[in-house]
């Protein structure tokens, strides 16, 4: 059995965010975790709100202070989108699915995202916050989000505690965290890829912020970039961006 390291939690009824709190938690030991019943100001990747209401999600940041070669940060993301979907399929026995590098989804739909941040400088220790977010209990989203999110409630039904997802998902993170550590990162790139569809062969649009790219995904490299198939066979490689499936794109 896997031992979990010793993750000391600070829980509040309401912040701002959770990331940002753990921020000013300048002196924080490694495995220092944030919670919120709720965020009056959550964001999720490329500075999108994510829809934080009290008691009905998850919403968890943790931080790191990982000893490994900078070309592998990437791959904390990859690592903790496995885990949310794990803890997903264990507590609420749903499929699951990944859409690169983080969103996790359920029924295409997006149920967990995750936030990475770095805030080291040059002259100190990694210092990595993963944020992370689950719609657990929502019945309902505004409507701009009610065509793309969704919850564990609305897909099953049930109703799902807090703690017994977060203390699962910390499990998680410890188990693969600790993989990335002994530099079995390949290990974190075979799974990641069994759960998700995105991994190969799918036809997708990349967005970035002034072009598009459209192309036919073909899996990861060691670094986690996904790797991009033209229509000209040129293979390109995927650092940032917003996927989506083509079937959706406008």
């Amino acid at each position: 059995m896997f031992l979990l390291p010793p993750f000391t939690i600070h829980h509040f009824a309401s912040l701002g965010s959770t990331n940002d709190y753990l921020k000013t938690m300048l002196d924080a030991p490694e495995f220092t975790c944030v919670t919120a019943d709720e965020q009056t100001a959550g964001r999720g990747r490329r500075d999108r709100t994510w829809h934080s209401v009290a008691g009905e999600g998850l919403y968890l940041s943790v931080l790191l202070r990982p000893e490994i070669a900078a070309e592998k940060i990437p791959l904390l993301s990859l690592m903790t989108a496995i885990a949310v979907a794990e803890t997903i399929v264990q507590i609420a026995d749903l499929p699951v699915d990944i859409k690169w590098p983080n969103d996790v989804l359920v029924n295409d739909h997006k149920v967990g995202g995750i936030l990475i941040e770095s805030t080291s400088t040059h002259h100190e220790p990694p210092r990595v916050i993963i944020g992370i977010g689950v719609n657990l209990n929502h019945q309902a989203f505004p409507a701009e989000l009610a065509a793309t999110a969704t919850s564990l409630k609305i897909a099953t039904g049930g109703n799902f505690a807090v703690t017994i997802f977060r203390d699962r998902l910390l499990d998680c993170i410890a188990f693969w965290y600790e993989e990335l550590r002994a530099q079995r990162e390949h290990k974190i790139l075979s799974r990641w890829q069994e759960l998700s569809t995105y991994a190969l062969g799918k036809q997708v649009v990349v967005v970035f912020d002034h072009e598009e790219i459209s192309g036919e995904t073909a899996g990861l490299n060691k670094s986690g970039a996904l790797m991009l198939k033209t229509a000209a066979d040129k293979i390109i490689t995927i650092l940032a961006g917003e996927i989506k499936h083509l079937r959706q794109a406008s």
